[in-house]
């Protein structure tokens, strides 16, 4: 089984980076997939953000290159698990 779709909810710091390179970042833990990045939410000093990965992911790495940039899970809104052994 493999976690194949995740929806978050996150804050990352306004003007340090934008999300073009957050999303590269995710993107090195996820095979075979995509990510989605939208602002939804700017004020002073954070932007909330709802990021969107697709692929076979692997949740660690996702968490630790947020915290790496400085970003916050505020929550996880959905979560698909393939059943598959996600080889192929």
């Amino acid at each position: 089984m493999f976690l194949s779709r995740l929806v978050i909810d996150a804050a990352k710091p306004v003007g340090e980076y934008d999300i073009i390179e957050l999303a590269s970042d995710i993107a090195k833990h996820v095979k075979k997939g995509n990510v989605s990045i939208k602002v939804e939410e700017v004020d002073i000093q954070t932007e909330g953000l709802k990021i969107t990965i697709e692929g076979k992911i692997d949740f660690e790495g996702v968490k630790m290159a947020l915290t790496e940039r400085g970003a916050v899970i505020r929550s996880l809104d959905e979560a698909t698990v393939n059943s598959t052994d996600g080889k192929g």
